[in-house]
């Protein structure tokens, strides 16, 4: 089993190029994970600028929107980043994954400096929603009965949906279109800012509270990282806000051990009903 760190790991092949293998184990059915995507692209713009600051400068992606063209398999691939500005702020790149010659995904994403680990006064946030503590919480299993094929990443993220929440498992969704639950990484490693991409995208589609089960494959998804997260399981709510047709738009909020909002998500997927 391969940790986060390793599992979103390249190395530089020069020129901004860097190369890598897509890991088996961090997907959904037969498609690798979007958020998992996500953390490897900001990983590699980490790494490609984090040199040329001399320091860890630049290493915390504040913002990062993913635009998915095709979903690449497990096994090599490359990854070409390109800066577009370097600031004393922050830096702008753009990203783009590409497998046997093929673009798959790309990304614009904002990088820039960390922010203070304690929390400050003056910040403004909502507050986390309520949940069922994370050991009285059921971890969601590697397989699935409706035909959209086994749930790998499940072995390396322990993900657990409160049980009021959990009705659609057995006919009785609660049509609010609202999930929440908790994430941990199953070598309980502390959640990295990188890694907050996969938290961020960790929950079923929302739509399964309105009692719709199709397979509902990212188009677009943005992710803004707000704080390292504190050690210890992420507590994770999800939100259709919108569905029409075969197009739902969802959101996602994060939370730590000590109620800090660490991150917040926004994504269009399709709906295959």
């Amino acid at each position: 089993m391969l940790d986060l760190a390793k599992a979103v790991a390249s190395s530089s092949t020069g020129e901004g190029r860097r190369a890598l293998v897509l890991d088996e184990q961090w997907g959904i059915g037969p498609k690798l994970h979007g958020g998992y995507l996500l953390a490897v692209l900001a990983q590699a713009a980490v790494d490609e600028l984090s040199p040329e600051a001399g320091d860890a400068g630049h290493a915390f992606p504040q913002a990062v929107t993913g635009t998915f063209l095709r979903a690449p398999d497990p096994g090599p691939a490359d990854v070409e980043v390109t800066v577009l500005r370097r600031g004393r702020g922050a830096s702008q790149v753009r990203v783009l994954l590409s497998q046997d010659g093929r673009p798959c995904v790309e990304a614009a994403m904002v990088l820039g400096d960390a922010p203070d680990p304690a929390p400050h006064e003056g910040d403004v946030s909502p507050g986390p929603i309520p949940v069922t503590p994370f050991e009285a919480c059921e971890r969601r299993p590697e397989t699935t009965e409706d035909g959209r094929g086994g749930l790998p990443i499940m072995r390396v993220v322990d993900t657990r949906l409160d049980p009021a929440c959990t009705g659609f498992l057995v006919g009785r969704p609660t049509g609010e279109g609202r999930l929440t639950g908790w994430a941990e990484l199953d070598t309980r490693e502390p959640w990295t800012p990188v890694g907050l991409l996969v938290a961020l995208d960790i929950l079923p589609p929302a739509c399964f509270d309105l009692g719709l089960f199709g397979w509902s494959p990212t188009m677009s998804l943005t992710a803004h990282v707000h704080a390292v997260p504190a050690p210890g399981p992420l507590r994770v709510t999800q939100w259709l806000d919108h569905l029409v047709g075969d197009r739902m738009h969802e959101r996602c909020e994060v939370w730590d051990t000590t109620g800090r909002l660490v991150g917040q998500a926004s994504q269009l997927a399709a709906v295959r009903r």
